[in-house]
């Protein structure tokens, strides 16, 4: 199995670049915010630009409504042709390659066709999450992206106004944290990370959170022989996060590794806002192709709940 990952490993890092963006949008105020993060990356990048709405397809009410379908779809269409150009600061019209595109279908199905049709590399997306823990984006299109996507989804949400106080509409992206489980696909996130951080001229720290539960398991025992299995599990984690870097580690970029303790999303959200992190960076796991194993996750309540963009990097393990 782990043989199997690495050579998919290989495989991807010949084809990690942020070279085609794709941005949908509903001209709601977290996807205006994707519009500005996807034009930051792409000044850095050279990246070409895909900014895309979809009118739902309401074909369902043909059989009743066939001329006021019509109609409506008509219209939707042609507001949404109106409105897309205006989500481009002029001067980055003359200065970027981007494309606008409207079209009219099942949102998901069109948005991954474009994907494919246009070998993207990146989706940048507004959600419309929650601040509080329960609900959140289930059954939206943001959260059924992240199941289907194959290629790294940066999800926008909760961000304040100082994050877009500089010209051009862009923002600043000047610290990435890269947030690690230290497994076999780590590698996959961390390539990413690396070319994000390449690209923007951001500092990159990588941090893997031990798990506190790990060690109230085992609260019955001795409290020496508890705080001594603690430390040589933190010295573990230590030796493969630096195994990681050693590895992975362009010669010409400094990275910091840190280990943490506590829950995960806890600790990440934490020291992501402590540091002042501009994205946070994260593998989603992978039963296999058809869906990816994301609700209730670590992963989904850091998207769910981070103050900056989330950039989440698919990785198949079936």
């Amino acid at each position: 199995m782990v043989a199997g990952v690495l050579d998919r490993v290989a495989e991807d890092m010949a084809m990690i670049s942020y070279k085609r963006i794709l941005v949908p949008v509903d001209f709601s105020e977290p996807s205006k915010k994707a519009v500005t993060y996807a034009l930051t990356i792409a000044a850095q990048t050279n990246a070409k630009l895909f900014i895309v709405h979809i009118v739902p397809d309401t074909s369902a009410l043909n059989y009743a409504f066939p001329a006021e379908t019509y109609e409506a779809e008509k219209q939707q269409y042609e507001a949404a042709k109106r409105e897309i150009q205006k989500l481009i600061p002029p001067e980055c019209a003359a200065m970027f390659d981007i494309e606008t595109v409207v079209k009219t279908g099942s949102i998901d199905s069109e948005l991954l066709g474009v994907v494919k049709e246009e070998a993207v590399d990146l989706v940048v997306m507004g959600t419309h999450g929650r601040r509080h823990l329960g609900r959140w984006f289930i059954g939206s299109v943001t959260e059924r992206m992240l199941r289907k996507l194959p290629v790294p989804l940066l999800s926008v949400s909760h961000i304040g106004p100082e994050k877009h106080a500089i010209e051009l509409g862009f923002v600043s992206i000047r610290r990435i944290l890269y947030a690690t489980d230290i497994s076999d696909s780590s590698v996959i996130g961390m390539q990413y990370a690396i070319e994000l951080a390449r690209g923007t001229g951001a500092r990159l720290t990588v941090a893997h959170v031990v798990d506190q539960t790990n060690f109230i398991l085992l609260s019955g025992t001795a409290a020496g022989y508890l705080e001594s299995s603690r430390k040589m599990w933190m010295e573990s984690v230590k030796k493969k996060l630096a195994e990681l870097l050693t590895r992975e580690k362009p010669p010409d970029m400094e990275i910091e590794a840190v280990v943490l303790e506590g829950k995960p999303y806890e600790q990440i959200l934490k020291f992501s806002q402590d540091r002042g992190m501009d994205i946070i960076v994260l593998n989603l796991q992978s039963k296999g192709m058809i869906e990816r194993a994301f609700l209730g996750s670590t992963a989904e309540r850091v998207v769910r709940l981070a103050r900056v963009p989330v950039l989440s990097v698919p990785v198949a393990l079936g």
